[in-house]
Formats: C-alpha cells, sequence, structure tokens
C-alpha cells in the first residue's frame, strides 16, 4: 500500500498537497483493482512535480501523455505492472471547432476557454488547444467531448460548428522552432527576455512585474531571478524560448547563450 502521508510530507503548498494526493489516489486503485486510471490534465510543473513523487514508488508503473507530442498539458496515467500503457488506451479526445471568419473577428486563446469553461466544464478536464485560421483543436477527456459538441454553439459572438474527432485521425503540422546565438549582460530574467524577444529591458520587467513570465511554467515575479540551462521561458502574448546551453564569457565580459524560440 502506498504511504501518502510519508510522500506528502515535503510537499508545503496546500494544493500541491491536494493535487498529488489525489494522483495518488488513483495510483493506490490502479494497484488495488489491476485497473488503469488517469489524473486530470495537469501543467508541465505539476507533471514534474508530481512525477518526483510517484518515480519513488517502485510498485507503480505510470506513462505520460496529452494528445500529441508537443503537448504542454498532459495527463498521467497508471496500470498493472504486468501491462504497459500505450497512447490509445488515454482517454483523450480531440473536439474541432470551426468558425466562420467572414462574420467575426480573430479569436484567442482565453476565447475558446473561456466559452468551454462556460458550459461548467473544469479546467482540469481540458489539455492543449491548437489555433488555426479558422477551426480550433481541443484536446480533452473522452467522457465530456460529447457534452460540448451538443452544447458548445458560440465561441465569443461568432456562431461555431463543432464536432469530435479521434486522435488517430488529428493530422497536426510540427510547432517552428528557431534556435538564436545570444548575448546578454547577466542571466537575469529580464536581460534574457531582451535579448530573445526582442523588446527593452525596461519593458521586459515591467512583464515581469505583471506576473506575465513564467519560468517552468512558475511565475517569475522577480526580476532578478536567474535562468540556467534546461529553464523553459514563457511570456503571455510573445511566446516562449528554451534555453539550451551557457557558452561563457565574450571578450567584451557578456554571456554567449543559445536558445530556442517556439513560434
Amino acid at each position: 500500500m502506498l504511504n501518502k502521508q510519508t510522500l506528502l510530507e515535503k510537499i508545503n503548498q496546500p494544493d500541491d498537497r491536494l493535487l498529488i494526493a489525489k494522483v495518488l489516489d488513483r495510483a493506490g486503485f490502479s494497484l488495488k483493482k489491476h485497473e488503469d486510471t488517469f489524473s486530470d490534465f495537469c501543467d508541465p510543473r505539476k507533471i514534474a512535480m508530481i512525477i518526483n513523487v510517484i518515480s519513488k514508488i517502485k510498485e507503480v508503473k505510470y506513462s505520460v501523455f496529452g494528445g500529441f507530442d508537443e503537448c504542454e498539458r498532459q495527463v498521467i496515467g497508471f496500470c498493472p505492472e504486468y501491462q504497459e500503457l500505450e497512447e490509445k488506451d488515454f482517454p483523450i479526445r480531440v473536439v474541432r471547432i470551426d468558425v466562420n471568419t467572414k462574420f467575426s473577428k480573430d479569436l484567442t486563446h482565453r476565447d475558446f476557454l473561456g466559452s468551454i469553461l462556460g458550459l461548467g466544464i473544469s479546467r482540469e478536464k481540458i489539455g492543449d488547444i491548437l489555433i488555426y485560421e479558422k477551426h480550433a483543436l481541443v484536446f480533452m477527456f473522452s467522457e465530456i467531448s460529447s457534452y460540448i459538441v451538443s452544447n458548445l454553439e458560440r465561441v465569443g459572438r461568432s456562431v461555431v460548428k463543432v464536432s469530435a474527432v479521434d486522435l488517430s485521425n488529428v493530422d497536426l503540422p510540427k510547432q517552428k522552432v528557431e534556435e538564436k546565438s545570444v548575448t546578454i549582460s547577466s542571466l537575469r530574467i529580464d536581460a534574457l527576455l531582451g535579448a530573445v524577444f526582442n523588446i527593452s529591458r525596461g519593458k521586459a520587467q515591467e512583464l515581469v512585474e505583471s506576473e506575465k513570465v513564467f519560468i517552468n511554467w512558475s511565475v517569475a515575479n522577480n526580476v532578478s531571478k536567474a535562468v540556467k540551462e534546461d529553464d523553459t521561458i514563457s511570456l503571455r502574448g510573445f511566446g516562449r524560448a528554451k534555453l539550451v546551453e551557457i557558452k561563457g564569457k565574450t571578450k567584451k565580459d557578456r554571456i554567449s547563450v543559445v536558445v530556442l524560440k517556439y513560434f
């Protein structure tokens, strides 16, 4: 049996403790009943935190999937130790939302998510939302897909057409990635933001103070916060980048780094 108290004793934040306790219940149920069980959708920070805990349990066999390879929000699945979880075993489906762009404004991620949550759906039941020119793909649990197809009629003020799609029939474009070599005065988050996203340091500081900057999906609320290799930096409204290498000092005493910028 799982010793939840021991596993939770180093988790200080109440919300994090509650989340991990729920996931441990899912793992315990899988062990006891010899059935596949699944967590809710979680962001990368929570996924990393959960895996740090459950990886210490030898009896637990788990896998992580969110619908496609580059997704951010994912589900943790548990199965008996004598089985293997495959992607097709995850209870994830895609809902396609088509928009008549002739009669509507450009719709944002917030528009699509807000309309879905307005139907009484919990955020934890929704994965990534991919937005294209005339439609969006929303990854979610299969159990709620038919409800959304039947009840979602508008996104913002735009009338939409909604249909469910199996994962096997979803054709996803490859995410565009640009490798950039830049030099920065220091490894402070505001310095890196300025170089990667071509904004002034003052603007970068303003965005940090407005809680629009995330390091590894946690809010970066200190402009002097230092970044390190493998950190993922998200800037709301601008995009996302990953610091892949710190090469060292230049002759002008600046720091040379390599980043991947995602579009």
